[in-house]
C-alpha cells in the first residue's frame, strides 16, 4: 500500500502482481515526505503504517494487502478521500497468478524441492493454491467501496506503460528505476509445469469475478 495525500494517489498491493516493486518505485520517486506506506521487505524499507494496525493484521501479513475498503475501515483515509483520490491496483491473469504463488512457495517455503505436475494439479484442483493463504484474495476486491469499483486497474502485462503515463501526468521524473523483486524463482517459463483441465476450470470458477474483470480490461486495452 502506498498513499500520497500530496498527489492524491493510492496504490494497493494485490499479491503476485509486482506490488513490492511498484511500492518501492512510488516510495522512491514520488516526493512526499508524509506518504503512508507498508514495508518493502526486499529492500529493508520500514514503512510508515502505524504499529497498532500492523499488530492487528500481522497474521499472513494482511496489512500488506489492504483493500480500499480496508484502509477506510481502519481510518487510514476517509471515504471521501478514497473517492476523490486516484486509486490504482494491478490485475494479473488469475491462473498465471496461481502459478506464481506456487513457484514462490516452492522457492521460499520449501527450498530445494521440485514442483511436480501431479502435486501442482492436486494442490490447485479445488481453488486457490492452498500452500499460500494470500492466494485466495480476489483481485477484483481491491478497489471496491461499498461493493462498487472506485479506482483503476492496470493489466499486469501492460503496467510499465501505465506507470510511465502516470509519472507524466504527475509531472514527475523517474530518479529510481523500477526494481525487480521476487523474479528469480520462476526463470524457465518454457518448461513450466501446467494445470490440467480440471484444475484450470476450478480456478476459473473460483476466481470468476477476477476472470471477468481481467478479460474486460484485455478487450478495452487491446481491441
Amino acid at each position: 500500500m502506498y498513499i500520497s495525500h500530496k498527489y492524491k494517489l493510492i496504490f494497493l498491493r494485490s499479491p503476485k502482481t509486482a506490488s513490492s516493486s511498484l511500492s518501492e518505485f512510488f516510495i522512491k520517486n514520488i516526493p512526499d515526505p508524509d506518504a503512508i506506506y507498508t514495508p518493502v521487505e526486499d529492500s529493508n524499507i520500514k514503512g510508515t503504517l502505524s504499529q497498532d494496525i500492523i499488530n492487528r493484521y500481522k497474521t499472513h501479513f494482511k496489512f500488506y494487502h489492504f483493500t480500499l475498503q480496508d484502509i477506510i475501515d481502519n481510518n487510514i483515509i476517509t471515504k471521501e478521500q478514497a473517492l476523490s483520490y486516484r486509486s490504482i491496483c494491478v490485475i494479473r491473469d488469475p491462473v498465471d497468478r496461481q502459478k506464481s504463488f506456487y513457484y514462490f512457495y516452492k522457492k521460499w517455503k520449501q527450498p530445494g524441492s521440485q514442483a511436480s505436475i501431479e502435486q501442482y494439479n492436486d494442490w490447485t484442483s479445488n481453488g486457490p493454491f492452498i500452500g499460500e493463504p494470500n492466494s485466495g484474495i480476489l483481485q477484483s476486491s481491491f478497489l471496491k467501496i461499498d461493493n462498487k469499483i472506485a479506482g483503476e486497474y492496470w493489466l499486469y502485462q501492460n503496467f510499465h506503460n501505465d506507470l510511465s503515463q502516470l509519472m507524466r501526468e504527475l509531472d514527475l521524473s523517474v530518479t529510481h528505476m523500477l526494481p525487480q523483486h521476487k523474479t528469480d524463482f520462476r526463470k524457465n517459463r518454457d518448461n513450466e509445469i501446467k494445470f490440467n483441465e480440471f484444475a484450470t476450470d476450478n480456478l476459473n470458477k473460483f476466481f470468476g469475478s477476477d476472470v471477468k474483470l481481467y478479460n474486460e480490461l484485455l478487450e478495452e486495452t487491446y481491441v
